[in-house]
This record gives C-alpha cells, structure tokens and sequence, in this order.
C-alpha cells in the first residue's frame, strides 16, 4: 500500500515519536510510506535520515484549513496514496476533506481520551470524512463511543509499541549518562520524561520528591522536557528546598541514552482526559524500569501493580512518595519488577507488532 502519515503540531513528543515509529515498521513491511509535517519539524528530519518520503506542509491557520487541505489532496494524487492516516486535530480535519468523494480511505489515529468533537465540523468530519478511528487504549474508544457518538465497529484499538535497545547499549549507556548527571553508584535516579504543561503533574511530582528526599537524601530527580511550567516547577523546588537534587534536563532527542540512567522511572499524570497511552512508560517497560505512576487513562495496562511497579491515585503526592519509597528501599524489588516490565514489553509493546496490527486496519479498509 502506499501510505501517508501526517501529524500537524509544531513539537516533537509521544505522538510525533509514535508517527516516526509506525512509519519505519510499515515501511520495513514493505509499504510506501510517507510522513507530512510542518516545514522544519524535527519528525521530518527524523523521517529523512530513515530515508522515508517527507512532505512538508504548513498545518497553521484555522482561516487557511481549505488551501492546506487543497495542498494536502494535491500530494495524496501525486504520490497515489491509498490511505491517509491522520494524528492531531488539525491534520484530521484537512484530510477528511482532502480525501472526500475520492477512494482514498482516511484513518484517524486517536490518541487522548477526550471529545474530539467540538463543532459541526468536527461532527460532519468525524461521521462522513473519517472511514476509521485507532485509539491506543480502550479508554479512548470508550469516549469516542460515549460522547461522540461514533459506531464501536468503527473503532480499533491498537497499543503503542516501540522499539527496544539491546542490553550491551543499555549497560553502556547507563555508565555514559549516569557520569553526565553526576551520579555515583549509590545514588538513586528517579526519572520523569514529560511536556512540562499542568496535566503531566509536576508539582505533585515535586512535593513527592521532597517527601522521598527526606528518607532517600542521596536521590536525586532528572526531569526532562520543556514547556510552560519550568519556571514555576524551578520556584517550587527552591520553595521545598530541594533545587540541588532535582535536575530539569530540557527537550532531549537521545533518550535511549539516557533512560538506563534511571533507577525507577515516575510517571505523575493527572487526570484521565489527557493521558491515554504514554510511550514514556513504554520507554521505562523497554528499559526494564520499575515504574511508579498515577492510575490514570491507559496506564494500568502498563504496569502490573505490585509485579512491575505501583499504581497510586492522581494528585496525591504522599501516595506517589510511598510508592516511590518502597520500590527505592528494596533493590532486590526493584530488580524483579524491572524484570517484570522488560517482560511485559516483550510480550506486548513492541513496535512490529503495532504496525502488523495497523496493517490490518489499512487492509480490512
């Protein structure tokens, strides 16, 4: 099949990793893969250096959404695609137009579990300009079902899955990133790896981690990602007094390298709305992490409570500090539930195994 992936944001997270991913596992099927993006978007380049097809398109401008859908169905007729697989809001309705009263099918990858219905629009797009909806979790399907009124039949449920290091770069990398973050052997690592926005949790990570650092002194917390919370999260931590122990890393592009750094891996969502499948945790499952995390959206199907790692309710730092307390003073605990997550991963999460189930999809269409 000739396949085009498109993903309209101007950053480069979970959902722009997970078009980077499927588009290399279609392509090693032996599909024709292209990715479109905004001009300049670190996916592209990505894309490039994979040697997949890029088309760069500027997905900007509510006022502007009928030439960018003509620009989008001009690509689609040059390249001969057969499915156009949509991922953010913006690209989702262009391509529902871009392909309507033509054969092109048009998948739309769902991937919080809110309403994606907003507007007319939305609900013209949603039941005439969408053939097919995939969602990570159930949680998403359940919403699309409930509050939007699309077809369970219309909907598939597909876990994200990525790929893994081998343990020989795991074990060299660990040495490599741990030195950079000046961490000896004794000292704990606790990682988190989100957007620094409101519904990732920071702040209840933060009052967790003073919590923790009051039994675990020799802990320290690396943060990586950017957003619009850094300074506040850099004025609360100087409030707990614990600046000299949490790090905020900033966007990383390496994180393979810097995941076997990590001792345990924290996870503080808030709420179900916006979290549904975090390939952060899948990162941490690949890199045979304990994972402590809120039990919110789809990660229960992440961790197995107790076995992996502990579930805790959202925005209760004493409960995340507990959790994290109990995994950090066991390390024969932490051993078997790192192992545990590494199996779990194998078993479920791995990026090949994704993109056979979403060939189905495109198939079935």
């Amino acid at each position: 099949m000739r396949i085009l992936l498109t993903n309209a944001t101007d950053i480069f997270a979970g959902g722009e990793d997970y078009v980077l991913t499927l588009a290399k596992h279609l392509a090693l099927r032996g599909h024709t893969v292209s990715v479109s993006a905004l001009p300049g978007h670190l996916l592209l380049s990505k894309c490039a250096d994979l040697g997949i097809t890029t088309l760069p398109i500027d997905y900007r401008g509510m006022a502007r959404v009928f030439v960018v859908s003509a620009r989008l169905r001009a690509a689609i007729v040059k390249h001969s695609i057969d499915i156009v697989h949509s991922n953010a809001n913006y690209d989702r309705t262009c391509a529902a137009m871009a392909t309507a009263f033509c054969s092109v099918r048009h998948v739309a990858g769902i991937h919080s579990t809110h309403s994606i219905q907003h507007n007319v629009t939305h609900w013209m797009r949603n039941r005439w300009g969408i053939d097919h909806f995939i969602t990570d979790a159930d949680a998403g399907k359940d919403v699309l079902v409930r509050e939007d009124g699309i077809p369970a039949g219309r909907v598939t449920t597909v876990p994200i899955g990525i790929d893994s290091e081998s343990l020989e770069f795991n074990r060299a990398a660990r040495a490599k990133a741990r030195a950079a973050l000046g961490a000896d052997g004794a000292t704990l690592v606790i990682g988190n790896v989100a957007r620094l926005v409101p519904f990732k949790g920071h702040r209840v990570l933060l009052d967790a981690a003073a919590r923790v650092l009051e039994r675990v002194p020799h802990a320290i917390f690396p943060i990586v990602g950017d957003g619009e919370l850094l300074q506040d999260l850099q004025e609360q931590a100087a409030r707990l007094g614990i600046s000299n122990r949490v790090m905020f890393l900033g966007f990383r592009d390496n994180l393979q390298e810097l995941y076997p750094a990590f001792d345990v891996y924290c996870h503080s969502s808030l709420d179900l709305a916006s979290e549904m499948f975090p390939i952060a945790i899948l990162r941490a499952l690949g890199t045979g992490l304990p994972v402590v995390a809120t039990d919110v959206g789809g990660i229960a199907l992440m961790v197995r409570q107790g076995i992996s790692g502990y579930l805790v309710p959202p925005k209760n730092p004493p409960a995340l500090a507990d959790a994290l307390l109990r995994v950090l003073g066991d390390p024969r605990l932490r051993h078997s539930m790192g192992e545990a997550s590494a199996s779990l991963f194998r078993e479920k999460y791995h990026a090949a195994g994704m993109a056979e189930q979403i060939e189905r999809v495109y198939t079935q269409l």
